[in-house]
């Protein structure tokens, strides 16, 4: 039964996304081609421009759906194969949609943020229409063969590209200059790789490997490649010959031995450093008084013997308990939250590729604030109770700033894109600076007004109030309090432990495959419930602070720390350092989490199971 009980949110949660999500696969159904699709220009489109897609058959006025099928092409990265763009688009007349060319479908093309890149697409366009009969299936048409080029705004990676890309004609023996349609060929060194393959001065290099040749950064291979196909035109001919060019033994990047290697150094370092070396003395103290916290609850469940295991049993089924709602409106709270949190791996066909986090960041800190002024006994408290909460949101602000200033963008659909599904590829472990952002944003999960809290706040303007008694907490308040703090574990998730992206996929493969979008919903909510565990064990491990204290703390700690994690954060994105640099800090980092939570565990283990409470001696020495 407490099975059935940890799983009930979550599958009700997944079906309600699905109800909404229009059940996956059953509304992308395709009906018979009534319409035919004859073009589409531009062929290379960015942010502002609007697709015009010709056709026949069109019904005026109606709402579209354009569905890109096919490969893309990026510099220096292999080919994306099975990729699945859906934008939306608009029949101006019988003959003619218009797609209006957004940030948003430029993310799910070319990435989001620093990883935003030219982008070849090579395949099939859909045009669809909702059928007028209900229940029937939509009318649709499809264009095969299609190339355009999609090319994000300038950044500060371009440079780099484009310094890598000149590193490479220089290593397989060419000198060019850019062109109205590619690279001109100016020269080709005797005996090089470009005179093997066939290259010759006066040739153009429109193509690389897929990619439409514009600048040298667009000459990039994939890592590991031996040979790169180049399209060439020779002088004015219109047509493209197809040759083959060799890149074996060109490193772009450190090789991948030594960031393993340094990777292993790093984490042996950690492991003495955390496992082998005492602890400091203000951290050995703050262990002790979690450990002897613990204990204490867990002897307060029920006045019996218990064995040193089982109080590590008490422990962890107290937590459990604690992060679980009770039943009535904190449990329908939860579930509703949950299935907010489900509908979003489903935003490319809803509201995801809409949905701002500056506005979900809000909507939750308002939430709690007006919790907090409900909850108070008269307005005058309620009010200050309210700025209190809102002013203890600061550094969580600045946490989320640092992810917009990071990707680029408010739109969670685009964040989701700029991250990946493996641990390293979070934004959390992006930087250090990320790292201490997420655990500001988790620490405001710990805001919870209740009657106590409301008359600590007047607590600042006479002390005398702090001895009176709270207003008891009653089920919407709870409910209130348990909805944000799923809220920012679920705002934590996807914004910075890569959402609802499966590891091993990319975003466009995910969304291609609806099994694959409900079982992204599956994975964002068990991070979401991992997060929330982790937040049960700090309140039930660690001593709740009264709101005027919270308050000094935010003030005196908070504020400046989110303040310099900011600096920290936007320093980072414009130095914008290369791949291999930037695998190597975020695989320390999630080495040293790893390792550094273990450890904790460990202490907190041998803390407890100690007859002594001993919690801060590390059991290896």
């Amino acid at each position: 039964m407490g099975a059935v009980r940890w799983l009930a949110p979550v599958l009700l949660a997944l079906g309600v996304a699905w109800l909404v999500a229009g059940g996956g696969a059953c509304g992308r159904e395709v009906g018979p081609q009534l319409v035919q699709v004859l073009d589409v220009s531009p062929r290379e489109v960015e942010v502002g421009d609007r697709i015009a897609i010709v056709g026949v058959g069109f019904p005026p006025g109606r709402p579209a759906r354009v569905t890109f099928r096919g490969t893309l092409h990026r510099p220096g990265e292999r080919p994306e194969r099975g990729a699945e763009v859906v934008a939306s688009g608009t029949a101006v007349g019988a003959e003619q949609v218009e797609v209006a060319f957004g940030e948003a479908t430029q993310a799910l093309f070319c990435g989001a943020g620093d990883r935003a890149a030219h982008t070849t697409f090579e395949g099939d366009v859909e045009v669809a229409f909702a059928a007028a009969v209900p229940g029937a299936p939509p009318i649709a048409g499809q264009l095969r063969r299609v190339t355009f080029d999609v090319r994000p705004g300038v950044t500060a990676s371009d440079q780099d590209r484009d310094r890598d890309g000149e590193r490479v004609l220089a290593w397989i023996g060419v000198k060019a200059v850019p062109g109205a349609t590619g690279l001109v060929v100016a020269s080709v060194a005797p005996g090089s790789r470009a005179e093997a393959a066939g290259l010759a001065a006066g040739d153009v290099v429109a193509s690389f490997d897929g990619v439409r040749v514009a600048s040298a950064g667009d000459v990039l291979p994939a890592p590991g490649e031996r040979e790169a196909a180049v399209g060439v035109r020779h002088g004015s001919a219109p047509t493209e010959t197809m040759r083959t060019v060799s890149v074996d033994g060109f490193r772009h990047a450190p090789p991948v031995e030594l960031l393993a290697a340094a990777l292993v150094l790093l984490a042996a370092l950690a492991i003495v450093m955390l496992f082998g070396a005492p602890a400091r003395p203000a951290v050995a103290a703050a262990l002790q008084r979690v450990v002897s916290r613990m204990r204490a609850r867990v002897g307060a469940v029920r006045a019996v013997r218990v064995t040193a295991w089982g109080k590590l049993g008490r422990a962890m089924v107290a937590v459990a308990r604690d992060a679980l709602p009770p039943a009535g409106a904190p449990a329908l709270v939860d579930v509703l939250a949950c299935a907010l949190l489900a509908a979003m791996p489903f935003g490319q066909y809803l509201v995801a590729s809409q949905l701002d986090v500056g506005l979900l960041f809000v909507a939750a800190a308002t939430a709690l604030a007006a919790a907090a002024l409900v909850a108070s006994r008269s307005p005058w408290r309620g009010l200050r109770a309210a700025a209190h909460v809102a002013w203890q949101h600061a550094p969580a602000a600045a946490a989320v700033a640092g992810v917009v200033v990071t990707t680029g963008s408010l739109r969670v659909q685009e964040i989701e894109h700029a991250q990946g599904g493996w641990p390293w590829d979070w934004l959390a472990f992006r930087s250090p600076a990320a790292l201490v952002a997420l655990v500001l944003l988790l620490a405001c999960a710990r805001i919870e007004p209740d009657g106590s809290d409301a008359v600590g706040v007047g607590a600042l303007v006479d002390d005398a109030a702090a001895s009176g008694r709270g207003l008891p907490r009653g089920p919407w308040l709870e409910a209130a309090c348990r909805a944000h703090r799923i809220a920012i574990a679920g705002l934590a998730s996807a914004l910075f432990l890569g959402g609802w992206l499966l590891p091993g996929l990319s975003a466009s493969e995910q969304d291609a495959r609806p099994a694959l979008e409900v079982a992204g919903a599956a994975w964002l909510l068990l991070k979401t419930w991992g997060v929330v565990l982790v937040l049960a064990w700090a309140r039930w491990a660690l001593p709740r602070r009264r709101m005027a204290e919270r308050t000094r703390v935010t003030a005196l700690w908070l504020a400046p720390l989110s303040a310099a994690a900011l600096v920290a954060t936007a320093a980072w994105t414009w130095w914008s350092p290369t791949r291999a640099a930037q695998l190597l800090v975020s695989g320390s980092l999630v080495a040293a989490v790893g390792l550094a939570g273990l450890a904790l565990a460990q202490r907190v283990r041998h803390g407890l199971l100690s007859p002594g409470g001993d919690g801060h001696l590390s059991p290896f020495l």
